[in-house]
C-alpha cells in the first residue's frame, strides 16, 4: 500500500528526533515509483558521523513502508546562501536570515 503524504511526513519527522546535526540546513524527501529520495543540505562538508546518523533515520522511514524498494540518498555541501531545492516536502528546514 502506498503511504499517504501525511504518513510519510510523520515517519520522517519521528525518525529525525534527536538526529539533526548542527550543520544540517535542510532535508527534503520524496517517494516516487517505490523509490525514496532523501536529500540533505549541509552548511559545510558533512562528516561520516553526520551522514551515518541521517542514514539511520532514512532506514527507519524505509522500515515503515514495505512498498519502498530503492533509496537515493544525497548528502550535499551546500553552504548558505545557496538556494535549496525542495523535492516533495521538507522533513527539516532550519531558519536562515536572508
Amino acid at each position: 500500500m502506498v503511504p499517504t503524504l501525511n504518513e510519510l511526513i510523520i515517519s520522517s519527522h519521528y525518525s529525525l528526533l534527536g538526529s539533526i546535526p548542527n550543520k544540517l540546513r535542510g532535508l527534503t524527501v520524496k517517494l516516487e515509483n517505490e523509490t525514496l529520495y532523501w536529500k540533505c543540505y549541509f552548511d559545510g562538508e558533512p562528516t561520516e558521523e553526520e551522514k551515518e546518523i541521517l542514514n539511520v533515520a532514512c532506514t527507519e522511514v524505509i522500515a515503515d513502508f514495505p512498498i519502498i524498494k530503492d533509496v537515493k540518498e544525497e548528502y550535499l555541501n551546500y553552504r548558505h546562501p545557496l538556494k535549496m531545492e525542495m523535492l516533495q516536502f521538507w522533513a527539516y528546514l532550519r531558519w536562515e536570515q536572508n
